[in-house]
């Protein structure tokens, strides 16, 4: 389960993907004496979550998550082996429309997002 600014999302299709990143300060690298330094100033983990099968209305509660720059993202992260609220931003937001229904002026049918979440 996800949770976006404390707003629950659908449940994602499996599987989640988790990428766990480094920030290194500027004077890691290899030094003269052919030895390597690195400076971790943090370690950041970034998802990739994926939702198929939405209806309209589930697919316009994720696009909520689309029209702010940063917000709070509650997941369960297996690094931490727990669930975890990060400061998140949007790097990517992708919805596709396999089928669609409209009825009466009402637009339905299937839709899919995919959304990368980069921690701050």
């Amino acid at each position: 389960m996800l949770w976006w600014n404390s707003e629950p999302l659908p449940v994602p299709s499996p599987p989640i993907q988790y990428e766990n990143r480094i920030v290194e300060g500027t004077n890691s690298g290899q030094t003269l004496g052919g030895t390597y330094s690195k400076k971790i100033i943090a370690r950041k983990e970034d998802l990739l979550v994926r939702w198929e099968g939405l209806s309209a209305a589930e697919c316009a509660v994720i696009g909520k998550i689309n029209n702010s720059t940063y917000g709070n993202l509650t997941f369960f992260s297996p690094a931490a082996g727990r669930f975890v609220t990060r400061v998140m931003h949007i790097e990517s937001f992708t919805d596709d429309m396999s089928e669609a229904v409209l009825d009466s002026g009402k637009l339905d049918g299937t839709f899919s997002v995919t959304v990368q979440f980069r921690e701050r």
